[in-house]
């Protein structure tokens, strides 16, 4: 049987590659019995060719996503946001009525909303703080009031909680406006 030629490389010649432990010429960029690249620096090594074309392909997504995101972002929720105008909507009255519905008892609370701003808005949520008779907090809802108020109007509204405790538990609530959005948005 005679030996293959790459058996019979020169020991000064050679080196073994660490994959697969053959002999290979010391110039091999590729080992020819298993095919991995042996060195980094050339530019068909697949990893450096993920460094140099996938990293700035990569970076170029995320850039691309968070200028999407950033749009989105606005057209969902337009400048001026309600958090500069936390006291534009005030709740002007309001009572709080029991109601036995078929899925269970319901406060619901019914009041005018007023705004003083020049804005209008729209999906308003309401903070709603239930009281006992001595006063101290039982329960708490965070209502969202499907409606939209003009700038410098008032509006009726009407919102469902559904209780946490017993009906006897609450004596009395406060009510005030949590959030708004701004009626330019898309969404």
């Amino acid at each position: 049987m005679t030996p293959r030629p790459e058996h019979n490389l020169d020991t000064a010649s050679s080196r073994i590659c660490p994959f697969c432990a053959e002999s290979i010429k010391q110039e091999a960029k590729v080992c020819p019995r298993c095919r991995q690249w042996l060195t980094l620096r050339s530019l068909r090594n697949p990893a450096i060719t993920v460094w140099i074309y996938g990293f700035p392909h990569l970076l170029f997504y995320a850039l691309l996503a968070m200028v999407i995101l950033t749009a989105l972002n606005r057209s969902q929720n337009p400048k001026p946001d309600y958090t500069a105008f936390v006291n534009s909507l005030r709740v002007m009255e309001s009572q709080m009525n029991w109601a036995e519905t078929s899925s269970g008892p319901r406060i619901y609370i019914t009041g005018i909303l007023t705004n003083q701003s020049e804005f209008a808005w729209r999906d308003i949520e309401l903070e709603c703080r239930f009281l006992d008779s001595d006063g101290r907090l039982v329960d708490a809802a965070h209502p969202r009031v499907a409606l939209t108020i003009q700038p410098h109007d008032d509006t009726a509204f009407r919102a469902v909680v559904t209780p946490g405790h017993a009906t006897n538990d609450y004596a009395s609530f406060r009510l005030l406006v949590s959030t708004a959005r701004n009626t330019k948005g898309f969404f």
